[in-house]
């Protein structure tokens, strides 16, 4: 019995072509899905990024690049480089431009608020202290908080796991299966860069047409590094002039929504500085 990709019913072999049969089940489609065009459930889901990718202050969808968005110690929210410059300009400089609370330098006060977070059952608290033990060089107690948050659902935890299981750094072997797994959990949640690396393992199992699906969601969601993708299976005629038209514009509608001019100002002060 093998479980469709698609329906998610368990089915006999003999309900699956035999090019199907041998894929795995994430890919795997039965017949009468086949048929009927049922999607993929991976394709289902995660076409949109949901509410929680938002900066709670701007309320625009957070930048991909993790270096354009920190995190704050006082109360772990995300927030876009655009409102902590806007927030120093109005002279706010040693509170939380969020919570308004005095933001803690010590690293034991810091870690004491994540530990109350990950007491409290928090996945994103449990990812901040992952994110602690992976600085302290700790790797076997990151590995075990990445898992327990991804457990609970958090995406950010899974695309880590899946980079780890994928590249085999902190000493874990490399499991391709596992990395799979996890970059998939995190792509049906909105994660755009699991949904770019899905593709990228479906292209190495040279499955062109899977993979094109997941860089056509991932370009959507406004990830540059999928619309080049899709650019060069256009340029082979792997990918139609409509898919790529539709892959440019949903990745300059994204790009346009994250966008905003104090990112932009942020961006600029933040490349001067590395210039320097």
């Amino acid at each position: 019995m093998k479980i469709c990709g698609a329906c998610q019913q368990s089915l006999p072999d003999g309900a699956y072509c035999e090019a199907q049969r041998g894929l795995r089940q994430s890919n795997r489609r039965c017949e009468e899905c086949v048929a009927a065009c049922n999607p993929l459930k991976v394709m289902k889901h995660g076409r949109t990024r949901p509410m929680s990718d938002d900066c709670p202050i701007c309320q625009l969808p957070l930048p991909h690049d993790d270096r354009d968005s920190s995190w704050q110690p006082c109360c772990l929210s995300v927030l876009c480089d655009g409102c902590i410059l806007a927030a120093k300009e109005r002279g706010m400089l040693s509170c939380c431009p969020f919570c308004r609370a005095p933001m803690p330098k010590e690293i034991e006060v810091i870690v004491a608020t994540i530990e109350k977070r990950v007491d409290a059952g928090d996945p994103w608290g449990m990812y901040a202290r992952a994110a602690e033990y992976d600085r302290a060089e700790d790797s076997a107690r990151a590995i075990e908080m990445y898992e327990r948050s991804a457990e609970l659902g958090e995406k950010r935890a899974h695309y880590i796991l899946g980079c780890i299981y994928s590249d085999g750094t902190d000493g874990v072997e490399v499991d391709r299966d596992k990395a799979i797994r996890h970059f998939e959990a995190a792509a049906m949640e909105g994660h755009a860069q699991s949904r770019f690396y899905v593709g990228q393992l479906a292209e190495e199992e040279d499955l062109l047409d899977i993979a094109l699906q997941h860089w056509l969601i991932a370009a959507s969601l406004g990830l540059k590094e999928a619309l080049d993708e899709v650019k060069k299976m256009f340029m082979r005629n792997l990918a139609t002039k409509a898919e790529y038209e539709k892959a440019l514009r949903g990745y300059h509608d994204a790009a346009k929504e994250m966008s905003s001019r104090d990112r932009d100002e942020a961006a600029k002060r933040n490349e001067a500085t590395e210039k320097n």
